[in-house]
C-alpha cells in the first residue's frame, strides 16, 4: 500500500486544495472528494475511470464538493457506478445532502423527467466499527470523532504498516473528559478519541489550527503529546498561512509506504 497526499488544505483555503489522499494498492482508492477533483487528478495523472472507490469521512463541502461531478461522470460518461465505502451515519447524510440534486434525470427522448433513486449513481458499502473491513487488500479500521456532523477517522493497515487519518476532529483531553463525564460520549468513543487508538499508526496525518482552535485540533494540543507520538505526526487541513511548525507539515504529492522491515517511507512530492 501507498498513500498519495493529495490536498493539505482547511475549507477556505486558496493556496492548497482541500485535504485528501489517493491509496495506490490493487486498487485506487479516493480518501474524501475535495473540490476541483477533476483539475487535481489530472494534475497526478489519474485517470478519474480508474477510480472506482472512495472513502469519505463526512459531508462537509470541503471533503465532498467533488462527490457530485464524480457520481455524475461515472454514471453519464463511464457508464458505471462509485462505490462509497463509509459509516452508516455518514452515508445517512451523505443521502440527505446529495439526493436533491439526483432525484430525478430525463428520459432517454428528453420528453419526459423521470425519478431516480441515489443508489442509481452509488454503491454504498458499509464500514462497521469494531470489525475487519476490507477495501481491496488494505483494511480499514475507523472511529467516530466529535464534530459537528457524523465524521470518521482512519487507519489503513497492511502488511507492513499502519497508516493514520485523523480526520476533522477536536482532539482536546479536557473537553473530551467532560464529554465523557456527562454521557455526550460514551466510554468506548471516549477511549478511541482521548486514548492511544490513532496514535499507535506508524504515521500520522492529522489536522490542525493555530491559536484557538474551533472545532478542530489545536497545535499546542498536538505538541503536548509524547515525543514518540509526536515524531509520528505530519500535519494536514493546513490554513493558508500555516507555514511552520515544530511537527512536520505534509506536502500535496508526497507519498508513505513501508520499507520491507516496516520502516515509514515518505517519498518528497
Amino acid at each position: 500500500m501507498e498513500l498519495e497526499v493529495l490536498g493539505v488544505g482547511n475549507a477556505f483555503t486558496s493556496r492548497y486544495y482541500n485535504t485528501s489522499f489517493l491509496i495506490r494498492s490493487e486498487e485506487l482508492v479516493l480518501v474524501d472528494c475535495p473540490q476541483a477533483l477533476f483539475r487535481l487528478l489530472r494534475e497526478r495523472h489519474v485517470d478519474p475511470g480508474s477510480v472506482d472507490r472512495v472513502i469519505i469521512t463526512h459531508v462537509h463541502g470541503d471533503h465532498t464538493s467533488g462527490l457530485e461531478t464524480l457520481l455524475l461522470w461515472k454514471r453519464w460518461v463511464a457508464g458505471s457506478k462509485l462505490t462509497v465505502h463509509t459509516a452508516r451515519r455518514v452515508w445517512e447524510e451523505l443521502k440527505g445532502r446529495f439526493f436533491p440534486g439526483f432525484s430525478a434525470t430525463f428520459s432517454p427522448d428528453l420528453e419526459r423527467i423521470v425519478e431516480t433513486e441515489f443508489e442509481d449513481y452509488a454503491d454504498f458499502v458499509e464500514l462497521k466499527e469494531g470489525q475487519e473491513n476490507v477495501i481491496t487488500d488494505v483494511k480499514v479500521d475507523f472511529r467516530y470523532n466529535w464534530h459537528p456532523t457524523p465524521t470518521i477517522g482512519l487507519k489503513l493497515i497492511s502488511a507492513r504498516g499502519v497508516v493514520g487519518i485523523s480526520g476533522d476532529t477536536c482532539y482536546r483531553p479536557s473537553l473530551l473528559r467532560r464529554l465523557a463525564e456527562h454521557g455526550a460520549i460514551d466510554a468506548s468513543r471516549y477511549e478511541k478519541l482521548a486514548g492511544d487508538w490513532l496514535w499507535k499508526s506508524d504515521v500520522i496525518y492529522h489536522e490542525v489550527e493555530r491559536g484557538e482552535a474551533g472545532a478542530h485540533t489545536s497545535e499546542a494540543d498536538l505538541l503536548s503529546l509524547s515525543p514518540d507520538v509526536r515524531s509520528k505526526i505530519r500535519l494536514i487541513h493546513l490554513a493558508d498561512d500555516f507555514d511552520d511548525s515544530e511537527l512536520p507539515l505534509a506536502r500535496e504529492g508526497e507519498r508513505v509506504s513501508f520499507a520491507a522491515d516496516g520502516e515509514v517511507v515518505v517519498h518528497a512530492p
